[in-house]
């Protein structure tokens, strides 16, 4: 819990920073680097935990890794969450930012998932649907589960529509199984 707090506020730091610096868009591609890295090296993520690297070897490490990758303000912001022992909560921390930044420029993150994948128009048209109904920026994620048979599990923020073939089924198992008719023998 305290961790999730103080990514939080670092996230909220760089937010304000990027703004007041007219670089907010730099900034979060380069946070959506940092994330990648953390998502898809847990050796860089255990380097970071490791109470026995020191702080020296590990910004060593970060700078070699983004230097060439990320802006001036995001290096300093690193060598700054690494110098106060923050650099453990660094994938945290780029969660957040690309959270408070989706809020503040008004982006809902939508899932849907479908037996098959969709088409550009059918897609185009759920963009549609789905921005005049949250009223914002919408983006998709697109999933594919063949285990649905058919239909779609949309998912906005914290709220699921599930008008799958698959979860019909299931109701209607639970339909029949709790079937309060006496059953002929």
């Amino acid at each position: 819990m305290k961790e999730t707090r103080v990514a939080l506020r670092y996230a909220k730091s760089l937010l304000s920073l990027a703004q007041e610096s007219n670089v907010l868009e730099q900034v979060k591609d380069d946070v959506l680097t940092i994330q990648s890295v953390c998502e898809e090296c847990p050796d860089f993520i255990s380097l970071l935990k490791s109470p026995i690297v020191k702080t020296d070897k590990k910004l060593a490490i970060i700078n070699e890794i983004f230097a060439k990758e990320l802006s001036e303000l995001s290096l300093s912001f690193l060598t700054l969450v690494t110098k106060k022992g923050r650099e453990a909560i660094l994938g945290s921390i780029a969660n957040n930012f690309i959270v408070l930044y989706n809020e503040s420029k008004n982006i809902v993150k939508v899932s849907i998932t479908t037996a098959v994948a969709i088409d550009e128009d059918l897609k185009a048209q759920v963009l549609a649907q789905l921005a005049s109904i949250v009223n914002a920026e919408v983006q998709i994620e697109e999933l594919v589960d063949e285990n649905l048979i058919g239909g779609f599990v949309l998912r906005v923020g914290d709220k699921e529509y599930n008008a799958s073939i698959a979860q019909k089924l299931q109701k209607l198992k639970r339909d029949f199984v709790s079937n309060p008719y006496i059953k002929e023998r």
